[in-house]
């Protein structure tokens, strides 16, 4: 347990809710899991759902540093699009790790966290647009408006989260998504340069 109330509430509220989900976590699991008292928490977090808010912030936050490094190992434009797009996935996907929360957890919120998907699907987008520009400043991709280009693609990971999140795709449904990938990856490519034949 750390020596510091705060960042125990919070270690121990991400683990709770990451076992439990929001509706059904207690502010009474959280503070015995802290080694805290129940006022305790309500001396750095005004509500459950604020607590909440922080700890989805955090998780976030984690799995934006992932796709970065995972985008930054690969090294052509190309293959940091398939490593953003793994990355992506996965983090969808596989179940939390500690006091990781998975994103459907941030659905059981509804409006109360809605302010909180455009924030950190925009950063996500920034990953990806800063990708796409690279690809178009070394004429590897011909991409008009990167920056649209990325959302509307984080908007389609978006619809296929909930899918996702809460059953593991077969094998033929992963097939399909590589394809429909592989489409997308293509689409970008800059087109070859006109041959020039002497007459």
């Amino acid at each position: 347990m750390s020596p510091d109330p705060r960042i125990a509430i919070l270690n121990a509220a991400g683990e709770v809710f990451a076992r439990f989900g929001f509706k059904k976590a207690s502010v009474e699991d959280i503070a015995r899991r802290a080694g805290v008292g129940k006022g305790s928490i309500y001396l750095h977090f005004e509500s459950k759902e604020a607590l909440f808010e922080v700890c989805v912030r955090q998780t976030h936050a984690q799995n934006l540093s992932e796709l970065k490094a995972c985008v930054a190992r690969a090294t052509t434009p190309e293959a940091q699009v398939r490593a953003f797009i793994r990355c992506k996935l996965d983090q969808h996907t596989r179940a939390p790790v500690g006091p990781r929360i998975e994103m459907v957890t941030l659905f059981e919120l509804g409006t109360q966290a809605v302010h909180l998907v455009p924030e950190m699907m925009e950063a996500d987008a920034a990953v990806l647009v800063r990708v796409l520009e690279a690809g178009v400043a070394q004429g590897v991709f011909a991409v008009a408006a990167p920056q649209l280009v990325a959302r509307g693609f984080l908007e389609l990971l978006m619809t296929l989260a909930p899918r996702l999140m809460t059953q593991e795709p077969d094998v033929q449904v992963k097939q399909a998504l590589d394809s429909c990938f592989e489409v997308f990856i293509r689409g970008l490519a800059s087109p070859p340069a006109p041959s020039r034949h002497k007459r």
